[in-house]
C-alpha cells in the first residue's frame, strides 16, 4: 500500500492513480474515458485488497473534482467505508488504534465530500513545456568566478518537453582571453574523481570513479540564475551523446562559472582523475 499517513490522498496507490487521471484530464480526455482506460490498465491493482480500496479513492476524487462523480463509482466507494473494508485492511497490516481512529474518521469526511456535488468543475490546465536554451553543438563561452573565460559544448537538445533540457559537457577551457574555435576543437572535457554509492546484493557500496562534468541543465531556471553566456560557434555532432539513466546528474547553470575555479582544490581533496576525454569524442572537428 506503501502509506506515510491515515489521509486519502496519504499513500502510493492513490497519489499514482489520481496523478495519472488528473494528467489524461488535463490532456483533454474525457472522465468516462479515462476511468475506463485507469480500470483496464490498473487490474492487478484492483485484485488486491491492500490497493483497491486506494484505487476506489483516487477515482472517485477525480471524478468528484471534475464534476463527473459516476453512481457507481460513488456506490463503489459507500460499501467500503460503510462495511469497513477499508479498516479491515488496515488493521490486517497491524495499524495502531490511534491510526484507525483517525483513518475512520478521514474516511466518513471523504464520503461526506464526494456525496455534495461540487459547484464547479475543475478547471482543464495546460501543462508546460519549454525549447531547450541552447542547440546540439553550440560551444558556449562565459566569465567564471577568477574572471577568466570558460568554454562548454552543448550534447543535446529538447524540444516542448516537460523540462527543456540540455546536456551540457564543461570543458577544461580557462582563459584569460574569450576562446575561439580553436580552443574548442582541441578542448577536453573536465573530468572529476568522485565516490559513488552502488548497490550491489542488496548493499551500498563506496568506489571511486572518473566522472566527465556532463549533465543536465533545466530551461525553466536559467533566468533566474542570470548568468550570461555566448555561442561563439557551432560544431557538429558525429556521435550522439547517450544520457544515462541510471546516473542522472543535474547542473545549476551557475556551475559553469564554479566549476573550473574550484577546479584545483576538489583534485587536492579528491585525487586526480586518470581519464582524459576530448570534446572530438562527440563532435568533428
Amino acid at each position: 500500500m506503501g502509506a506515510w499517513g491515515t489521509a486519502i490522498s496519504s499513500n502510493d496507490t492513490y497519489a499514482d492513480i489520481y496523478e495519472e487521471f488528473i494528467d489524461l484530464y488535463n490532456d483533454g480526455g474525457s472522465v468516462t474515458k479515462i476511468t475506463e482506460q485507469l480500470i483496464n490498465d490498473n487490474q492487478e491493482t484492483i485484485n488486491l485488497p491492500e490497493d483497491a480500496t486506494n484505487f476506489w479513492f483516487a477515482i472517485a476524487n477525480a471524478q468528484w473534482e471534475c464534476k463527473e462523480l459516476d453512481k457507481y463509482i460513488l456506490k463503489k466507494v459507500e460499501d467500503i467505508v460503510n462495511t469497513g473494508e477499508d479498516l479491515r485492511i488496515w488493521k490486517e497490516l497491524e495499524a495502531s488504534e490511534s491510526d484507525l481512529k483517525a483513518r475512520e474518521k478521514v474516511l466518513i469526511k471523504f464520503l461526506a465530500k464526494i456525496k455534495t456535488e461540487k459547484e464547479k468543475p475543475r478547471r482543464r490546465t495546460k501543462k508546460k513545456v519549454y525549447t531547450s536554451i541552447f542547440k546540439k553543438g553550440d560551444c558556449l563561452t562565459y566569465v567564471m568566478d577568477n574572471g577568466n573565460y570558460g568554454g562548454a559544448f552543448v550534447l543535446t537538445d529538447e524540444q516542448e518537453t516537460p523540462t527543456g533540457m540540455n546536456y551540457i559537457a564543461i570543458t577544461t577551457i580557462d582563459k584569460v582571453e574569450k576562446p575561439t574555435l580553436i580552443d574548442f576543437k582541441n578542448a577536453e572535457i573536465y573530468v572529476k574523481r568522485r565516490k559513488l554509492f552502488i548497490f550491489k546484493e542488496n548493499s551500498a557500496v563506496e568506489e571511486w570513479s572518473d566522472e566527465p562534468e556532463i549533465g543536465g541543465f533545466f530551461a525553466d531556471s536559467f533566468k533566474k540564475e542570470k548568468i550570461e553566456i555566448d555561442v561563439i560557434a557551432q560544431l557538429p555532432i558525429h556521435n550522439n551523446y547517450v544520457i544515462r539513466q541510471d546516473r542522472f546528474t543535474g547542473f545549476g547553470w551557475g556551475v559553469l562559472k564554479e566549476s573550473i575555479p574550484f577546479k584545483t582544490e576538489y583534485t587536492r581533496i579528491n585525487g586526480k582523475a586518470k581519464l582524459t576525454l576530448k570534446l572530438s569524442e562527440w563532435s568533428k572537428v
